[in-house]
């Protein structure tokens, strides 16, 4: 063996060395390429959940802005109308909204129109601008349930205002009730102010008084129709004849009615049990007719809790969809809910 020349084997060696090193360079090229590619799409899919979560975020946020200027200037109506700090959130029903609007006016019967009129229906004013303000910055998937919110508005602003006329002829209502149950008290077969006057009340509130054989005929009449419809019968009666009984001069010289010796003789009786029936019906009209009077008000309340919890559910589907969520249901009604 010359000196200088390779080791017997050695050029194969090398040759080894050599492929060994080349596929060592070409392993760390493709891991690189795929290490490249991995982090582009997962840059990708970062940036694309990113801007799903910008856009969900977008909506939620609109969503707290509603529910902070519904909780603070719808707030504000609600506490104002049944005079006390309430939740609306926690009604179950437009009847829980009747109690505590009827319990707000017993507290203050006299004053109680007036005080809707000049103090809780600016507040329903300031309500409406401000809540409609925020239509324009409205995200477009929440521009329907927002709308139909806003659109309950007015109506409930009308219905607070009709039943704020309506309440002021409870008074009226109930001195009449009285003078019936006053008048009709001191009615005898014996000629005297109070009993001409209520003679005369019965003949111009019953039917056909003079085809009644009795005073039993007269209490079946009113518990017949008083059951019916004590509302349209009781409101005829105190306009036609509820005068009639008001502010009897009792020191005047009674002035009696043809019918009244015979209407006396048939209906008076030691029980009166004729005012117990008047009373019945009486207290049965006042109650209907407060359901009346608040039922446009009721309604549209009902349409605004319904509009409002719809809203509130739309941002929450449309934020879960768009971020790739799954939506959750919306929750069922309470029993006897409306």
């Amino acid at each position: 063996m010359s000196l200088g020349a390779p080791p017997p084997g050695m050029d194969e060696y090398q040759r080894l060395m050599a492929e060994r090193a080349s596929a060592q360079r070409r392993n760390r090229l493709i891991m690189g390429t795929v290490i490249t590619v991995a982090v582009v799409a997962g840059g990708i899919w970062w940036t694309k959940e990113k801007k799903k979560a910008a856009a969900a975020q977008v909506i939620l946020d609109a969503g707290g802005r509603f529910a902070e200027r519904d909780k603070t200037e719808m707030g504000a109506f609600w506490n104002c109308v049944t005079s006390s700090e309430v939740d609306v959130g926690m009604f179950q029903s437009a009847d829980q909204i009747q109690q505590r609007i009827e319990s707000a006016y017993f507290t203050q019967q006299k004053t109680f129109s007036e005080h809707l009129t000049t103090e809780c229906v600016p507040k329903m004013e300031r309500a409406r601008q401000v809540l409609s303000g925020m239509s324009n910055d409205m995200p477009d998937e929440l521009k329907g349930s927002f709308d139909k919110y806003v659109g309950t508005l007015p109506k409930m602003q009308s219905g607070i205002e009709n039943y704020a006329e309506k309440v002021k002829g409870r008074g009226a209502v109930k001195d009449v009730d009285q003078s019936i149950q006053e008048v009709g008290g001191a009615f005898s077969a014996d000629v005297s102010p109070e009993s001409v006057a209520f003679e005369k009340f019965m003949v111009c509130a019953i039917p056909e008084l003079d085809k009644k054989k009795d005073i039993q005929g007269v209490l079946e009449f009113l518990a017949d129709v008083c059951k019916k419809d004590p509302v349209k019968f009781m409101t005829g009666v105190r306009e036609k004849c509820g005068a009639l009984v008001q502010n009897v001069n009792k020191d005047a010289k009674p002035d009696p009615s043809k019918t009244f010796k015979a209407n006396a003789k048939k209906f008076f009786e030691e029980d009166q049990r004729q005012l117990q029936a008047w009373d019945y019906c009486a207290k049965r009209s006042r109650k209907g007719k407060k359901v009346l009077d608040l039922e446009e008000f009721l309604t549209a309340a009902s349409d605004y809790m319904e509009s409002r919890n719809e809203f509130v559910q739309t941002a929450k589907d449309a934020a879960a969809r768009i971020a790739g969520k799954p939506v959750t249901a919306a929750p069922k009604k309470a029993p006897g809910a409306e």
